[in-house]
């Protein structure tokens, strides 16, 4: 394959609630969403702009590099990798991030390291260029929430314990279900912020009534001592709605032979186990993808990922040959 870009379009879809919290920039506040990222996108008939939320390119190209070095590794075998080399294939950290490299170095490491020559390093310019996934018309996450049950909640477990831990659980959870309700009035007073913040509102107010509630929260969870970790709670978290599907695109720079199987075997990876964000144990993260592969305009692969299986790939350009030689 000589040099040239390979464009791959790609459009992931939600299979599951997407659930994504970004986080917060020192001195800053988390916006309405718990900082599920947003991104401004068009304007009202006011003029006003609107919002949108978005699978960050950097969600999905941090799996894909994890991916391919995690495959790395298990083909070097156990206690095959350095701990410099995990660094180098899974985060990207490289131990010249200070120096600097030159052309011979730079040629020589990037020959000798698939990896690191596509997706680069702190000092290595990256191959793989990767959009950000967003949904054709805007979108704002929804709200999620339950309940993390106490022990009471399952039947015959306080019957099982002595008298004195009885007691002392009843107690516990008189005051758990005070710090219940004064984190959730912390919660509240948090988005009135984001809020006002947005609309460029006064918060002097709201900033002295979130300081008493944080206060009256953190005094209530001290009370509770050593079983703080053990509670009846609610909880609430933000998600992107399921079958929305997200469009964007991947661009490997100045491809070479190896990049693209490189990245049909991170593909089949995100296949095999197609979970991207957070709150998965609340049945969050699941998608599904499909990615055409293009080289010169011409489509020469699609990949279907997803469903917990292998990848399936179709390949064109054998049919595109036989079509040329009738």
């Amino acid at each position: 394959m000589k040099k040239q870009n390979i464009i791959i379009e790609a459009v992931i879809t939600t299979k599951g609630p997407l659930s994504i919290a970004m986080p917060v920039a020192q001195g800053g506040r988390a916006n309405e969403y718990n900082n599920f990222p947003l991104m401004a996108r068009g304007q009202d008939e006011e003029g006003k702009l609107m919002q949108t939320a978005y699978l960050p390119a950097s969600t999905v190209r941090g799996f894909l590099r994890r991916a391919s070095g995690l495959a790395a590794m298990e083909k070097r075998g156990i206690g095959k990798t350095t701990l410099q080399q995990a660094y180098s294939d899974i985060l990207g950290q490289s131990a010249d991030a200070k120096e600097e490299v030159d052309l011979v170095k730079l040629n020589a490491l990037r020959d000798g390291d698939p990896i690191l020559d596509l997706f680069g390093s702190w000092s290595i310019k990256s191959r793989l260029l990767v959009s950000n996934f967003l949904p054709k018309a805007n979108v704002l996450p929804q709200a999620v929430t339950g309940v993390r049950k106490d022990l009471e909640d399952t039947d015959g477990v306080l019957e099982g314990l002595s008298e004195s831990d009885r007691q002392a659980y009843h107690n516990r959870s008189d005051i758990n279900s005070q710090r219940a309700a004064a984190d959730a009035v912390v919660k509240g007073i948090k988005r009135e912020i984001a809020k006002a913040k947005k609309e460029s509102k006064p918060m002097a107010d709201l900033d002295a009534a979130l300081a008493i509630a944080e206060s009256k929260a953190a005094g209530l969870k001290s009370e509770m001592g050593d079983m703080a970790n053990s509670s009846r709670t609610i909880t609430e978290f933000f998600a992107m709605p399921v079958d929305v599907a997200l469009h964007g695109r991947m661009v490997i720079e100045q491809a070479k032979e190896r990049d693209l199987g490189l990245l049909l075997q991170a593909l089949d990876a995100l296949s095999t186990r197609p979970i991207l964000g957070a709150q998965v144990a609340r049945g969050c993260g699941e998608i599904a993808g499909h990615f055409t592969i293009k080289v010169d305009g011409m489509v020469v692969k699609t990949v279907a990922t997803g469903g917990w299986e292998p990848s399936r790939v179709e390949d064109f350009v054998a049919v595109e040959s036989e079509q040329a030689a009738a």
